[in-house]
């Protein structure tokens, strides 16, 4: 039997991950703005804030690939789930497409979540 917590992890991943992905040009405005006011000369916030939303980005999609192959040939997961978070990860990664790409790895995210009543208790 495939392990349940994979499934988990992808739905978190895909609702909480697709939720920062949406808010993401407001983050980086924010940092943008708090560059600005400090006079900093090196953008640190910006470049913080780029790179988790970078992280985040990669993330969705490795979760995505890694369930395509792990839950193959099984029935547990529906082939959506995955090619959803594979999607909104690549579009995510397309400079201003990451709000699409949150947009398709919440739906994603939470098809994961739907398939967990399909694992059994042993």
């Amino acid at each position: 039997m495939k392990s349940k917590s994979l499934a988990l992890a992808n739905g978190i991943v895909g609702l909480i991950g697709g939720i920062i992905l949406i808010f993401g040009p407001f983050l980086l405005l924010g940092g943008a703005v708090s560059d600005a006011a400090a006079n900093s000369s090196t953008a640190s916030s910006t470049f913080g804030v780029s790179g988790f939303l970078t992280i985040v980005k990669i993330a969705i999609l490795a979760l995505g690939i890694i369930a395509i192959i792990f839950y193959k040939g099984t029935n547990l997961v529906k082939t959506a789930a995955h090619v959803l978070l594979i999607v909104g990860g690549g579009v995510a990664l397309i400079p201003f497409f990451g709000w699409a790409g949150g947009i398709v790895a919440i739906v994603g995210g939470s098809l994961y979540l739907a398939s967990l009543k399909n694992f059994k208790l042993k």
